[in-house]
Parts: structure tokens; sequence; C-alpha cells
């Protein structure tokens, strides 16, 4: 059951959003629409405190950016809800190019992806795994639901912690140590597997 504080912390997301001059408030399906000339995004109020944040290309229908989340924790609402606004504003996302020499005749890294549920957070390690693998790039990726973490991390080099449990970072942090990291919500709503691999490229070389 919810508190009253998460259902309150929902309402005045969705109060704060309806009331920007950009959007478009269809009420009775609790969404919240904002267009560009190049993106179509929709803020989506579920119950039991649940968001989901979309953008999509007009042109393509492409779906670029998506992360749905429990509005649970003030400050994880509000990075998500930067990164979808960041993303909208910006037409042209500049792409990172993977630094491959820096792993090369380096053992595989062992990366283990966290969200609630264990589903966005497969997807994004599929996706990882498939785009190193590609690269030449030898890595080993898994996802759990945070519910497991505690269970199989000595396995993993890092623990990455996606957008939706991203307040849960000083407890990890606590029990593991700094290889406890957490998504940027704009990486991990875009899979933008590349940044987000030479983050942790740059960190194993410090």
């Amino acid at each position: 059951m919810k508190t009253r504080k998460q259902k309150s912390l929902q309402c005045e997301i969705y109060e704060q959003m309806a009331s920007m001059r950009c959007a478009c408030v269809r009420k009775k399906c609790a969404m919240i629409s904002f267009c560009n000339e190049t993106y179509e995004a929709l803020a989506v109020f579920h119950e039991d405190s649940l968001m989901e944040l979309s953008v999509e290309d007009k042109k393509t229908g492409e779906t670029l950016f998506y992360l749905h989340f429990e509005a649970i924790d003030a400050r994880t609402a509000r990075d998500n809800i930067e990164a979808f606004f960041d993303f909208l504003k910006d037409k042209k996302p500049e792409k990172e190019s993977l630094d491959i020499t820096a792993e090369k005749n380096k053992r595989p890294m062992k990366l283990l992806v966290s969200c609630t549920s264990g589903l966005t957070s497969s997807y994004f390690a599929y996706t990882m795994k498939n785009t190193l693998d590609k690269a030449g790039i030898p890595i080993i990726v898994d996802a759990v639901r945070f519910a497991e973490i505690d269970k199989v991390q000595a396995q993993y080099d890092y623990i990455l912690l996606a957008p939706q449990i991203a307040y849960k970072l000083p407890e990890y942090r606590e029990k593991y140590g700094d290889r406890v990291m957490k998504i940027d919500s704009r990486d991990f709503a875009s899979y933008d597997v590349v940044k987000v691999m030479n983050c942790l490229i740059r960190h194993r070389a410090a």
C-alpha cells in the first residue's frame, strides 16, 4: 500500500507538469503530452504512484526515450523528469564513441544491472552486451531485480542501479563501496550504453 506522502508526490508532479505552458493535458487518461517539431513526448500517471515518460520521433515513430518508475522519492523523480525534458529539448543528441583501446588486453568486466522488477534492466543489459560484443569488447552483463542484489553481488565488478532505484545508492554504497554506481536517467531511458560503458572504463582506469 502506498503512503499518503507518495501519492501526494505524484499529484505534485502532475500539477507542476500540467501547469507548464507547452503542456497538453488529457485528464480522463491522466496523460500530459509535450510536442515540438522533432518529438512527441508523453507523461502518463498510473495508480500506485507509477509514472511513464516517453519520447517518440515524429518522422520515424521510433521511441527514443522510455522510463517508468514509482514516484516514491522526490530527488529520483526530479532527476528522471529533468532527463525527460533535457532529451525533449535536445534535437540532435550527441553520441559518444566507445573507448575501445582502453579495454584492450584487460580481463572481461562483469556487470550487474538492477531495477525494480528486473525487466527494463534486462533489456538494458542485453543492449549493452550486444553493442560491446560487436565492438570486440568481452564483457559479462546480467540483470536482476534489486531484491536479489545481495545474493549475487559478489560475482560482479560493478553493480549498476537503474534510475528507478537510484534512491538506494547510499544503502548499497554502504554495503559494497564505490563499485555500486547509478546509471544516469537519460542514458538509461535512451539506451545509451556506450556512454555508460565509457564511464565505467574511466572509473576502472582511475
